[in-house]
């Protein structure tokens, strides 16, 4: 064996160690994968660092780039796209411009060149899809208001990567060029679009008439070695084109992905080249850690403090104000606005691109690495604790700051709901509206209390008795007539919220009936012990519904299965 075969065998090995247990300690602290990743490289690649081979490094990771980014479009939703592109299109557009040039600012005044200001500003206005849909899905408030704005905002900020992968190489040129005028940085850009247009015309023409059938043709072969190369082919051929143009490679690769992700076979694509995109990324995100110094992190770590600091404080303020203007309730402003602070895993990929294009020095590059990282360890408690810290805003600021946390047009609480033993329904979305509709249909009187005020505008267009609120303030349930009503059930799925809303009521009524759905099996002690009555999983309901139509057909008879039905109840804590 010789020295370069070695070499390349002690790097893979090197990288896949710092994989295996940089990944393990992730998964036990409950953190994103590529955090472990990153941080087990920084420290192998501390120890080893001249037993590495680089290029050889550098190579992979580019590959697991282009295939990253390929999977990215794949994922990506038009139809979730169109849903809210009329909302929060222009609102999400504002922030990644407003955010950008605030961080630009305050770069120059540190010292920045111009370029990586740039670089590091754009980097700083996108925020992580991975971390804020894996966090919502853990407290399942993915189909909440909050949850659906932050989703939207989420899918533009994806799109949003398309033109700044083209304008990025186009400013650079321009700059280092050393003829950065207006003229002819508007002249270059003008020349970069250009060629951006007959790429992206290609890309699409290619991936709307050809790729389609290509693949269709090749799905029928049954083959999946086959299918897999003819998908990988096709990424790379889209990423060679958009480089043949001056543009990007990930670009052409994110492209390919959002056109396949169009068509049928889609779910087949994805479970191809999930695995391979796998083993490359990982070997992205360790270089990417191995590459860093952490002496160069501890030199900087007064600009990187102060960097998240404005981040977090600069970009909560313009999504918190967009989010108002847009009419959302100031819960779901907030919610919106904690969710958003961290930055992309596009970051780690403007730094690689920076390097690249000599836009950003090794210092620049690390400190960029280095600033999006400690965003995402930063922002993670916050956005999964956003609701306890609305409320302790509220409970703290809100007398002394009304203007913004306290607006009297938020909530209908200048006259109360003209009824009583009723059923006060909080939250009216995909649990609730059937509730709902079961009510009317058995004539039985009920108020529903929601935020999200499109929900509360038609129940009333409806005639159905609604208070436009957060549920969790006293004085929206004192309009609601919690003190008259028979029954309340909470349909909202934060627990946080729901401990307010239980404490709130009883309060109000001491014997009232309380039915609270909850998503987490540990929680249910401590509802039980708030006072409420019944606590219903959704999880756990089907599977009951599951086992009562399946065991029969095994000739289980009915009192058997109300036995075993009865015997789970109590297994689960609910008998």
């Amino acid at each position: 064996m010789d020295s370069q075969t070695l070499s390349l065998l002690s790097t893979l090995l090197f990288v896949f160690f710092a994989a295996l247990s940089g990944g393990s300690i992730a998964h036990v602290l409950r953190l994103p994968m590529f955090l472990g990743y990153i941080g087990m490289g920084l420290l192998v690649g501390t120890a080893v660092g001249p037993y590495l081979n680089t290029p050889f490094l550098t190579m992979i990771a580019d590959v697991g780039v282009t295939l990253l980014l390929f999977t990215l479009g794949l994922e990506f939703s038009f139809h979730r796209l169109k849903k809210i592109m009329s909302t929060i299109l222009w609102a999400a557009v504002v922030q990644i411009v407003g955010t950008t040039f605030i961080m630009f600012l305050l770069l120059l005044l540190l010292g920045f060149a111009v370029l990586p200001a740039l670089f590091i500003g754009v980097a700083c206005a996108l925020s992580s899809t991975e971390i804020v849909i894996k966090v919502l899905s853990e407290k399942g408030e993915l189909e909440t208001v909050p949850g659906e704005v932050l989703t939207g905002w989420l899918v533009i900020q994806d799109l949003s990567v398309i033109p700044i992968m083209m304008l990025l190489p186009a400013i650079t040129g321009t700059f280092l060029s050393g003829s950065a005028t207006v003229a002819s940085t508007a002249s270059i850009i003008g020349i970069n679009l250009l060629k951006s247009s007959v790429a992206l015309f290609l890309v699409f023409f290619l991936g709307r008439v050809g790729v389609p059938r290509i693949l269709n043709k090749v799905a029928e072969l049954r083959n999946k070695e086959i299918f897999l190369v003819a998908t990988v082919g096709f990424v790379f051929m889209s990423a060679i084109v958009t480089y043949a143009f001056g543009l990007s490679a990930g670009l052409g690769a994110f492209l390919a992905g959002l056109l396949i992700a169009e068509t049928a076979e889609h779910h087949a694509v994805f479970a191809e080249i999930r695995p391979l995109r796998d083993v490359f990324s990982v070997v992205f995100f360790v270089s990417l850690g191995m590459t860093l110094s952490i002496g160069s992190i501890m030199s900087s770590w007064q600009t990187l403090l102060l960097l998240v600091i404005v981040l977090f404080i600069g970009k909560f303020f313009i999504v918190y104000i967009l989010s108002r203007f847009l009419g959302y309730h100031r819960k779901t402003a907030f919610l919106v606005g904690a969710g958003l602070l961290q930055i992309s895993e596009f970051g780690f990929i403007i730094a690689k691109e920076g390097l690249n294009l000599s836009a950003l020095t090794n210092q620049e590059y690390t400190l960029l690495i280095a600033l999006v990282i400690v965003a995402i360890f930063g922002s993670v408690p916050i956005t999964a604790h956003g609701s306890d810290l609305y409320y302790r805003c509220m409970r703290f600021l809100g007398k002394r700051w009304k203007k913004f946390f306290l607006d009297t047009k938020d909530e209908t609480t200048e006259y109360a709901v003209p009824i009583e033993k009723h059923i006060i329904i909080c939250g009216y979305g995909r649990v609730g509206k059937y509730i709902g509709r079961a009510l009317q249909m058995a004539n039985i009187p009920f108020v529903v209390i929601d935020y999200n005020h499109a929900t509360a505008l038609s129940l009333r267009q409806k005639s159905i008795d609604v208070v436009y609120g957060d549920p969790a303030d006293i004085n929206v349930l004192e309009v609601g007539q919690v003190k008259t009503a028979r029954a309340l059930i909470i349909a909202i799925p934060d627990r946080h919220t729901q401990e307010l809303i239980i404490s709130n009521a009883l309060t109000l009524n001491r014997n009232i009936k309380i039915i609270c759905r909850t998503h987490h099996e540990e929680d249910q002690a401590a509802l039980k012990l708030l006072g409420v009555t019944t606590i219903v999983q959704p999880e756990f309901e089907a599977a009951l519904s599951i086992i009562n139509k399946l065991l029969p057909d095994y000739g289980v008879t009915p009192e058997e299965l109300s036995g075993k039905v009865s015997r789970l109840k109590i297994e689960h804590g609910l008998g």
